[in-house]
């Protein structure tokens, strides 16, 4: 008895395998995430990608359609983050999408303009959307082109050209910024001087904030908030044109 049950229900598999494999595709179902990026890849663009890749799927049998390698053609698209192929047992094929979310968008000395996201990674500009992100621009000479798709997160890589390098900096930076509300509602711009540091351009108050280098960020801007707070407050935010963070334990003002 026990041997007939184990056929029975290894036929049964097999059956509803079949089943499954001869199933046409009722519907295509893609569905992506952007956190609280701005919209870069649409489902209009994955949907094109599937059909470049796989053809029209709906009304095809679901045996016939390899989710490996749609997800393959998905993940190479730059925006992309994570994607997931899969298919229900009443037919509907499912494509789940996380955007990659920019955090940066740099335009070095050639005007060349590029994203840099959460995790590290290059990302090319769109031509059709644009991202509302802090910006850095001035003595910048990398380039996307010359690591087209490049997504690799550029902080572990301690024996790559990233490393320790001016786009390294900048990320680090931009992750503490986009980390502090203060910050983040303040700074729009980092500009970088041809001593490769950093100034911040910030949206309230008519100064430029000199960083320097990204070290020491706590004990710097921990400076910047009591000078903002027990200084800026009182005599007006538009009293000096520069303010100096750089040095230790120090806040130097001065009026052009």
């Amino acid at each position: 008895m026990w041997v007939l049950a184990v056929a029975g229900a290894g036929v049964l598999v097999g059956f509803v395998e079949v089943q499954q494999y001869s199933r046409a595709c009722k519907s295509v179902d893609i569905r992506i995430s952007y956190g609280a990026a701005d919209v870069l890849v649409t489902k209009k663009d994955i949907d094109s990608i599937i059909l470049k890749t796989a053809g029209m799927l709906k009304g095809k049998p679901l045996g016939y359609i390899n989710a490996g390698s749609i997800e393959k053609a998905i993940r190479n698209q730059p925006y992309v983050a994570k994607v997931s192929v899969f298919e229900n047992n009443e037919g509907r094929l499912f494509v789940k999408i996380r955007q990659r979310e920019p955090l940066l968008r740099i335009i070095n000395r050639k005007y060349e303009s590029f994203y840099l996201d959460e995790s590290g990674a290059l990302l090319p500009v769109n031509p059709n959307f644009s991202a509302r992100v802090l910006v850095a621009n001035g003595a910048i000479n990398d380039s996307y082109i010359k690591n087209p798709n490049y997504r690799v997160n550029i902080l572990a890589l301690s024996d790559s050209v990233f490393y320790d390098s001016l786009l390294t900096n900048l990320y680090k930076l931009t992750m503490y910024i986009s980390h502090d509300n203060f910050l983040k509602a303040q700074i729009a711009q980092i500009y970088v001087n041809e001593s490769s540091e950093f100034e911040l351009i910030p949206r309230l108050g008519n100064h430029v904030i000199l960083l320097g280098k990204a070290e020491d960020l706590d004990e710097k801007f921990r400076r910047l908030y009591a000078f903002y707070r027990f200084g800026l407050n009182k005599i007006g935010w538009n009293k000096y044109n520069i303010i100096n963070i750089k040095y230790k334990n120090q806040v130097i003002c001065s009026k052009i």
